[in-house]
């Protein structure tokens, strides 16, 4: 099994080398450019229940509302697996699911044990599935057998986990004890999952929608607060993609984490989750992705100075903004993705006070944007403010991530939805003429088709990303 990863590895043209600060790193091996990398089946994923959270009030679990195949949203009437009753959105994804993994792995029984928390019901099932497909005698496909082989090379960080956490793992073992394996190995694996699961998010709304077990990617990639790749699970697939092209010997990382959040709340969740300190370009160093980091980190007591304490004063946009969003869509536009825009934008904040720019700033802003969507659905015509406020979002998501990141994506289309919105209404808005929404919207797929799923839909929207985008440009193409 070495032999069969080492070799899916280098197919892929990349090689794993021993890094004095991180243990090792994964670069690679030749010129790689944008786009999908590679793309493997998880050992392990499962959609989301309701009411596995940290926050549940009761302890019931409701039934999964997605698919266990592709994680869209399940229907009305759907089918579900004859053995175990688990759901799929189509028989297209059942039999799929059945071919591709569930034949070997069907657990024939949820396993049900109403002392786990909530948020641990999640690592219960997977502990349930993974184990029953490593005891699995019969022959493996290849995808499964690079899998398993990455799994055993994994860390745990068993001995750096909180007690309560391994409290917790010891309950869940009990509750397996038809697995094969004894507590103090199932506890090990829940180390591993702990500090090694995906969570694939909704690529409209980004919530999370499903759980992945993958070692081959925890393996592969570290972590970095503004990486060149992101994955996407399409069709029962994680399909890791890069953000921009990549030079021979660059490493490929992926986050972790959010890196939107502060420097200090992302240095704690890292070492409180994953049980390392980042040293990525954001977090050390004086690049210019660095020292905009520190701004959006530095704490700030004020607002914004033309954050509105009510609409109905004088609508404008700060010249940084509209610099720093002009300036991302026409290298996207143009395909200069290798050219980082960070210098650009650490020039165009340069003459900003430090509460326009800070991560309050961005979270006044964001609330601002669904302050007035949620005015707007009432009747109140305050379109132009939700103009204005998606475009201070997407101008501090550039600042943030890099250009090809589904959330700059998600964001140019929202700020293209509401823009138009803006336009028809009659409002005044900084930004509302055709070419500039139909930019915006053009932006959006070429990074969806990168960093997305393009025909994703949504519990909240039942219109994929593809069909939303065709949908505005229609509206505009019309005279």
């Amino acid at each position: 099994m070495e032999h069969c990863l080492d070799e899916y590895i280098a197919k892929h043209h990349l090689r794993v080398v021993a890094d004095p600060s991180k243990g090792q790193k994964t670069i690679a091996t030749r010129a790689l450019a944008r786009g999908e990398l590679l793309a493997i089946r998880p050992l392990c994923a499962l959609p989301t229940r309701p009411g596995e959270t940290e926050d549940s009030a009761s302890a019931a679990v409701e039934p999964a509302v997605r698919c266990s195949h592709c994680f869209h949203r399940l229907p009305p009437r759907h089918p579900r697996c004859g053995r175990c009753h688990t759901n799929y959105c189509s028989s297209m994804c059942l039999s799929r699911a059945w071919a591709a993994r569930h034949h070997f792995e069907c657990p024939e029984a949820d396993p049900v044990a109403a002392a786990i928390k909530p948020v641990f019901r999640a690592s219960l099932r997977m502990a349930a599935r993974v184990s029953k497909v490593l005891e699995t005698a019969s022959a493996r496909p290849r995808w499964l057998r690079v899998q398993i082989a990455a799994w055993a090379r994994l860390v745990g960080h068993r001995e750096k986990h909180p007690k309560y956490v391994l409290n917790q793992y010891s309950e869940i073992a009990s509750a397996l004890a038809n697995t094969g394996l004894t507590e103090d190995e199932l506890v090990t694996m829940l180390c591993r999952f702990g500090c090694n699961n995906f969570a694939s998010h909704d690529d409209q709304n980004m919530h999370i929608v499903g759980h992945l077990c993958s070692p081959l990617v925890s393996l592969l990639f570290n972590h970095s607060c503004f990486p060149n790749a992101t994955f996407v699970y399409v069709d029962g697939k994680q399909s890791v993609r890069l953000l921009h092209d990549v030079c021979e010997g660059e490493e490929i990382t992926l986050a972790y984490i959010d890196g939107l959040s502060p420097r200090d709340n992302r240095q704690k969740l890292l070492k409180d989750v994953y049980f390392f300190s980042c040293t990525c370009i954001k977090c050390t160093g004086v690049s210019a992705r660095g020292q905009i980091d520190s701004m959006l980190s530095t704490p700030c007591s004020g607002l914004p100075k033309c954050l509105p304490t009510d609409y109905a004063q004088r609508l404008e946009i700060d010249q940084w903004v509209e610099q720093i969003v002009t300036k991302a869509m026409e290298l996207v536009v143009r395909g200069s993705v290798a050219e980082d825009i960070g210098q650009f934008v650490l020039d165009s904040i340069g003459s900003a006070v430090p509460e326009d720019v800070s991560f309050a700033a961005y979270k006044h802003w964001l609330e601002c944007q669904d302050e007035c969507l949620e005015r707007v659905s009432g009747g109140d015509d305050v379109w132009g403010w939700a103009n204005l406020s998606s475009l201070y979002v997407l101008a501090f998501y550039i600042m943030a991530y890099p250009l090809h990141h589904p959330m700059v994506g998600r964001q140019c289309l929202e700020a293209a939805k509401i823009a138009w919105n803006c336009s028809v209404s009659g409002s005044k808005g900084p930004l509302c003429e055709r070419p500039f929404i139909e930019g915006l919207a053009l932006v959006a797929r070429s990074i969806f088709e990168v960093s997305a799923n393009l025909d994703d839909s949504s519990v909240d929207s039942p219109l994929s990303l593809r069909q939303q985008i065709d949908q505005l440009l229609g509206q505009l193409s019309v005279k």
